[in-house]
């Protein structure tokens, strides 16, 4: 029977790992919930066209987020071999991904920008602010898209601080543009929805410069300079291509399937809108801890498997899914403490409130299966390289039982928002199960490196698995 490990040096470098980047998910929630309660106050059309208009930007960060995931498979385990000249090698690879991503979505959303809200909205006045909103968010794609990608990728070799400093420094800006420039303080126009779009492609690119200027001519460890964004590796890029089309595949059917979910939503009218939209900022905060565990358990169990210690990545896995039980108890109460308080800070109709406080609950009980699939499809399988069958996982349940539900029963049937809403969350507790049997043996353990050799030795850790 495989049992959980017990020495403090797995722990400290688990904490060493998920603290920050739950402070990360922190700041990005609150970046989310100034956005939301500011547009909120300008009234529903404004804060549902906001929402809607974030959709294609959401479907890029995921794209980004795959696209980081595949590398930090690799990077991770080579981590674990100490070869740092791979390690610098991906980290090119995806950063030039990245950056194309970027510029062609750029072009698209600013080309066709009626085009994009229309998938999710055929009520005009949320369109024509959507589409105020879109011609301006458009140009932080490029900056967070590069921030995204490269500070995903450090956590892979436990380098999480310039995240948190970056996302800081964003939050600041952002929250002060947006009273500035929303509503017309300090002399300034007033914007409303423009505002916020403006606000936050401003706090984007102070962000992109903190990281741009600490990794390229700070950071000592990695030391990964301009001058390796220039260097390239047929052999690597094939590897880099294997592990990461699985995970950008896995990333973007899920954001478009979550989009759908939008669609289907938007459909149902604008307090349904409104509502998930509130809902979705309390679930953020209540899985901030859920997500930093599950990408921890992605950085130490590829660490583990690149040392080839196969016993103890096993371990590993089972400690990280009891971890993750706990977690998704834990959120599960924080959804259901809030779910009458959150909305006093919305200026939203009674029927909206009420919608609110119903899906609060749905989703507290969905929260904890969260908490299992994430840590097993995020953290477990994808950092034992076995991104083929989290891909499966993630496919199968979202597209043969989420989306067909969320389009019957809300398209179709036109069924209460509560039971659609319920319905499209099923997938997850499916996912756990899948995740699970998959886990009992040991197929999911996949050592993706090849023996280039430790060319360079990285400077020592600390106790906790930091970077010193």
């Amino acid at each position: 029977m495989t049992k959980m490990i017990r020495d403090k040096g797995f722990y400290k470098m688990v904490l060493g790992i998920t603290i920050p980047l739950a402070i990360q998910n922190s700041l990005n929630f609150f970046v989310s919930m100034v956005d939301t309660l500011m547009l909120g106050a300008l009234g529903q059309t404004q804060l549902t066209a906001s929402q809607l208009a974030n959709q294609p930007f959401f479907i890029f960060s995921l794209l980004c987020f795959g696209l980081a995931g595949g590398a930090s498979v690799l990077a991770a385990q080579y981590w674990g071999k100490k070869d740092l000249a791979s390690i610098r090698k991906v980290f090119s690879i995806v950063l030039w991904i990245a950056m194309g991503v970027s510029l062609v979505l750029m072009v698209l959303v600013l080309s066709f920008p009626e085009v994009a809200m229309g998938i999710y909205t055929n009520e005009s006045d949320i369109i024509a602010e959507g589409v105020s909103y879109l011609r301006i968010i458009v140009f932080s794609y490029l900056f967070n898209g590069f921030f995204a990608t490269l500070t995903c990728a450090l956590r892979s070799v436990q380098i999480v601080k310039i995240a948190v400093i970056g996302n800081c420094a964003s939050l600041a800006t952002n929250a002060f543009l947006n009273w500035v420039l929303i509503f017309g303080n300090l002399g300034a126009p007033a914007m409303g929805i423009r505002g916020a779009a403006l606000a936050t492609v401003i706090a984007r690119v102070v962000e992109f410069f903190i990281a741009f200027i600490y990794v390229f001519f700070i950071e000592k460890k990695l030391c990964f300079r301009l001058r390796h964004m220039l260097s390239f590796d047929r052999t690597l890029f094939r590897d880099f291509i294997t592990c990461s089309i699985p995970v950008v595949i896995n990333e973007v059917m899920w954001s478009v399937g979550t989009s759908i979910h939008s669609m289907v939503m938007g459909r149902l009218g604008s307090a349904a809108v409104s509502a998930v939209a509130v809902t979705n900022v309390v679930q953020q905060l209540a899985t901030i801890m859920i997500f930093g565990a599950a990408n921890a358990a992605a950085v130490v169990i590829g660490k583990i498997i690149g040392e080839n210690d196969f016993k103890r990545a096993e371990q590993a896995a089972f400690t990280f899914r009891i971890i993750s039980y706990l977690l998704g108890l834990f959120s599960m109460i924080v959804m259901f403490l809030l779910r009458d308080v959150v909305t006093i800070f919305y200026d939203l109709p009674a029927e909206t409130n009420a919608l609110v406080s119903q899906l609060m609950v749905v989703s507290g009980i969905i929260v904890f299966f969260i908490s299992a699939s994430a840590t097993g499809v995020i953290g477990i399988l994808r950092g034992g390289g076995d991104t083929k069958f989290a891909l499966f996982a993630e496919l199968v349940t979202l597209w043969c039982v989420s989306v067909p539900l969320g389009l019957v029963l809300g398209l179709w049937l036109h069924l209460p928002v509560v039971l659609v809403f319920g319905c499209m969350k099923l997938d997850e507790p499916i996912k756990w199960i899948i995740c699970l049997v998959r886990m009992r043996g040991g197929k999911w353990m996949n050592n993706v490196t090849r023996d280039f050799g430790a060319l360079e030795q990285p400077e020592p850790v600390n106790s906790a698995g930091m970077l010193d």
